[in-house]
């Protein structure tokens, strides 16, 4: 039971250290520093308390999560409901996972969806082939990814503050590195909904994973144990990205103004030089810069320190697999996740199942080629995903199975609120692919409105 309880702990470590712990919740560590963290401690231990009960509900009843939403919690409907929204989780992280891929092989834009759709069938056949052995994969590439992302973040300090000797970009980089660690950074209401939307996104709610993980966890593993490791494995991941991005910043600054004297760079590659410079300061200072543009600095900085600091393909590789390994490991769990839902719910084989899954991730990533589908699909975890893991915990109150049923409610208050001002902040944003994002989001609580019509037909 000690190696199933590690087993487990790696792979829920793999679920949810994602990509979003790369591109997005960095931003609040460094933008708000200290109080950002300490912010981000509510939904965290909210989300932690929520998949904890969803994954011991399932664990208790022994029932698969349609039989448990139909015969005890009697909604049925939110099954729907959270496997459209996986469907996406699983397309959109594809495609970021390949977009972070083409950097290391030094492509360009035109391999982003070769590589998204290699990484889903690379994880279909893992799930078809290893079967039993999965879980060892999973494990495996999660201690890496951590191993990974923690000495490539040692590496780019410890080369950047040899190589940077511009006093400015001393102070650009000086000042974001010691915001993280700050407590006099001001805050702002659309900065901290979005922390609060980061960190539940984050932590993988609104899929249904947790259900399904609870319907064949062994009896004897302690799920309590499992998300406290992970909770603090989050932390580890998130400070060291933020500290990979504030040191980015010297380098970045250094290579723009050296461009400017060197006669032999023509003009616009400065322009670029100092556009990537801009990008990764605002993304460091400004806490409502629109989300687009915050997905985007991650990117930047293999273009950034290559050429610019001795090593770079070393801190290249490994940043750029770490960030691969997390969305990988994603990618096996919700397919998994995804085709053991969708086979129960359409009574399909596993392998009908499982193609279906992918085909949808598939033709999600193919779509988000074009820029409006991409920013689009990428608003929609951010539009709606407070408001689908409030559905997601609701069937835990209704099946009446465990005690805490006052501290589940008081956390759903918690995710109406957040959502509500998510949703408020997507419609008044002035993208309009954010705003029919938010809309595609809102689309997805339509089979909510249809509980009996699903109740009826499962008599």
């Amino acid at each position: 039971m000690k190696k199933v309880n590690i087993l487990m702990a790696l792979l829920i470590t793999g679920y949810i250290l994602g990509i979003w712990s790369f591109l997005v919740v960095p931003k609040y560590y460094i933008v708000f520093g200290l109080k950002g963290f300490l912010i981000s401690l509510v939904p965290s231990i909210v989300a932690l308390f929520l998949a904890y009960n969803e994954a011991q509900s399932t664990k208790k009843t022994r029932y698969l999560i349609y039989e448990f939403f139909t015969r005890v919690a009697r909604t049925p409907s939110v099954v729907f409901t959270l496997l459209m929204f996986l469907l996406i989780i699983l397309g959109v992280t594809a495609y970021a996972s390949g977009w972070g891929l083409v950097y290391l092989f030094g492509g360009t834009s035109e391999y982003v969806i070769p590589l998204a759709i290699l990484t889903i069938l690379l994880a279909s056949l893992l799930l078809m082939l290893a079967k039993g052995k999965a879980l060892e994969f999973i494990s495996g590439i999660s201690v890496l990814m951590i191993l990974f992302t923690v000495i490539s973040t040692i590496l780019i300090r410890d080369r950047a503050l040899k190589v940077v000797t511009s006093e400015q970009a001393k102070y650009y980089m000086g000042n974001a590195v010691s915001s993280i660690t700050s407590f006099n950074h001001p805050l702002t209401v659309e900065g901290i909904i979005m922390l609060l939307v980061s960190i539940v996104i984050a932590f993988g709610l609104g899929a249904g994973v947790y259900y399904v993980l609870g319907s064949f966890a062994p009896e004897d593993l302690d799920f309590k144990r499992v998300l406290v490791v992970v909770f603090f494995f989050q932390i580890i991941l998130s400070f060291a990205a933020a500290y990979t991005i504030a040191y980015s910043l010297g380098p970045a600054f250094q290579a723009f103004e050296q461009s400017v004297h060197n006669p032999n760079i023509n003009p616009e590659e400065s322009l670029k030089l100092y556009s990537q410079f801009m990008a990764l300061q605002a993304y460091a200072t400004n806490s409502t810069t629109p989300l687009p543009q915050s997905i985007t600095v991650f990117y930047m900085i293999p273009q950034i320190i290559r050429g610019n600091i001795p090593g770079a393909e070393t801190i290249i590789f490994l940043l750029i697999l770490s960030f691969y390994f997390a969305g990988l490991t994603t990618i096996i769990v919700l397919i998994e996740m995804g085709t053991q839902v969708l086979s129960e719910v359409m009574q399909l084989e596993r392998t009908k199942g499982l193609a279906g899954v992918s085909l949808i991730g598939i033709a999600i990533s193919v779509v988000m080629t074009a820029g409006f589908a991409r920013t689009m699909f990428f608003a929609v975890p951010f539009s709606v995903g407070a408001i689908i893991a409030l559905v997601e915990a609701y069937p835990v109150v209704k099946s009446g199975i465990l005690r805490r049923r006052s501290a589940v409610l008081l956390s759903m208050i918690l995710l109406a609120f957040v959502g509500f001002f998510a949703l408020y902040y997507s419609f008044r944003s002035q993208s309009d692919a954010v705003k029919l994002g938010a809309i595609l989001g809102l689309v997805l609580l339509v089979p909510l409105f249809m509980n009996r019509i699903f109740l009826r037909s499962r008599r």
